[in-house]
């Protein structure tokens, strides 16, 4: 019976490199729906369809053209209800826990990225959804 199900929340994961995408999509394993986006424009894109239905945006830090924390700020900007999640391979920038720290990022992982990890952080994060403003 489709009524008694219930939805999946939605995660958006942004990352250049395509076999961190398909690896991110099967780590979050069948309790959430993935959407896959290769950089900040075609995240931004995604969101302008899709936007009501994210409830967690996981993004890379450095990719070509704009960083994720530029697409994190602008996602907390016009989709405060979302939950962010910034992935880096450089958690020694000075500039990333400041990034926790002034709201814009609700946890850092880094990578290389491991199953139980994105789990857990994705687990987290969609409990933390209940709380944000719709």
């Amino acid at each position: 019976m489709k009524e008694t199900q219930q939805a999946r929340p939605t995660v958006l994961y942004v990352d250049d490199e395509e076999l961190a995408r398909k690896y991110f999509a099967r780590s979050a394993g069948r309790e959430y729906e993935v959407l896959l986006a290769g950089d900040a424009d075609e995240a931004l894109s995604i969101l302008r369809r899709e936007g009501a239905r994210v409830t967690i945006l996981v993004t890379d830090f450095r990719m070509p053209g704009r960083h994720g924390d530029d697409l994190l700020r602008q996602v907390s900007e016009e989709y405060p209800h979302i939950v962010r999640i910034l992935v880096t391979a450089y958690a020694e920038n000075h500039a990333l826990p400041g990034a926790v720290d002034s709201g814009e990022v609700f946890r850092i992982l880094e990578k290389p990225l491991g199953v139980a990890t994105v789990r857990e952080v994705l687990a987290s994060a969609a409990t933390a959804t209940a709380s944000r403003p719709k």
